[in-house]
């Protein structure tokens, strides 16, 4: 029955010249049928985001057509699909992550130099087994460690490098201290690396060493890969102060990655700033952040300030108001979404459209 409703949803006609607002139902109707759409899309970037947005969405009626992009031609979409079916209680594609994880590339005698074309070739094939073992780590959990350290034994460094990484992220401690230690190096590169990995796995643990990092370090590319690191921190709260003073930084990109950091931090000083930079600042970027950062603690957004958003001409701009739009109320969000559906940008487009489906999905 959900399988032929949501045939039946995608198959719906859109009236031509309908100058109403859409309703809900129409709305979700046109969500779907975006989804769905673009999972036919030339570009496989795109084939896969459509599918991880089935998977998101919730929507188990999506099984069947996630099942069949299992053998899709391009190896990253078949790992998208098989995520996404994880997603929705289906562990059909855990065999296509480990047939994908299994491919080790062939290597010849060390005394054989290859050729660059196979050299290509293997780092292209051990990209798309790295892409598999984050997969692989995400829909398993700790119940993946197992196979993980069968891979520090790989045959190849990025490989190792992966397994190593994903380990971390669960938790284990020799493998996250290897980079928390890389922030206090006296090489930028090992700095930058370190920070870098650590915006991948945000261990909580890595929330102080990041602020001491950002209190003394000068190169602006180690700065921005630790701003990263402390977005996704889950204790980046005791990086506040440091985050505060950030987001008065000469430099836009800084400024607006510590403004980003701030969100959903809890705390009287931060909500100072971020209330701040919401109502002063002329920087519609810096706004609409702000803005999302004061949702995440609770605060209604201002609804005009997601409206210049959405009109904005970057792409980034119109995503951020997108993920504003979640704490208005249907009658101020669905306009919102509705012109996210029409937006040149397929990016844009896929994220309004998964907003859609939730709130759809969930009344």
């Amino acid at each position: 029955m959900a399988v032929l409703l949501l045939a039946l949803l995608i198959a719906l006609p859109v009236l031509p010249g309908q100058a109403a607002p859409l309703s809900r139902k129409e709305l979700g109707r046109k969500a779907l049928r975006t989804v769905v759409t673009h999972l036919k899309n030339e570009d496989s970037d795109i084939r896969a985001h459509a599918a991880e947005i089935l998977g998101g969405a919730g929507n188990k009626a999506a099984v069947g057509m996630l099942k069949n992009m299992l053998g899709d031609r391009d190896k990253y979409v078949r790992i998208a699909a098989a995520r996404a079916l994880w997603e929705l209680g289906s562990p059909a594609g855990m065999k296509i992550v480990l047939g994908i994880i299994n491919e080790v590339p062939a290597q010849g005698p060390v005394v054989v130099t290859n050729s660059p074309l196979v050299e290509l070739k293997i780092i292209s094939q051990n990209k798309i087994r790295e892409k598999a073992i984050e997969a692989y780590a995400w829909m398993k959990g700790e119940k993946g460690a197992e196979l993980l350290y069968q891979l520090k034994n790989d045959n190849y460094g990025p490989i190792r490098d992966a397994a190593a990484r994903e380990l971390a992220r669960l938790g284990h401690d020799e493998e996250l201290a290897r980079f928390t230690e890389a922030l206090s190096s006296g090489q930028e590169a090992i700095r930058y690396e370190g920070a870098s990995i650590l915006s991948k796995i945000c261990p909580p643990s890595a929330a102080a060493p990041l602020a001491k990092l950002l209190a003394e370090e000068k190169s602006v590319r180690v700065r921005m890969a630790a701003l990263d690191a402390l977005k996704c921190n889950p204790s980046r709260k005791s990086a506040a102060a440091i985050l505060i003073k950030l987001a008065d930084d000469d430099n836009l990109t800084v400024k607006y990655k510590a403004v980003s950091a701030l969100s959903g931090i809890k705390d009287p000083k931060v909500t100072e700033k971020l209330t701040a930079l919401a109502a002063e600042t002329s920087d519609i970027r810096i706004r609409i952040t702000a803005q999302e950062g004061l949702m995440l603690t609770g605060a209604r957004p201002d609804l005009n300030t997601a409206r210049d958003a959405m009109t904005a001409a970057s792409p980034e701009i119109r995503l951020e108001a997108i993920d504003v739009a979640a704490a208005f109320t249907d009658e101020d969000a669905l306009p919102l979404l509705e012109q996210a559906l029409e937006d040149p940008d397929i990016n844009v487009k896929l994220a309004g459209a998964l907003q859609t489906l939730k709130r759809v999905s969930n009344k």
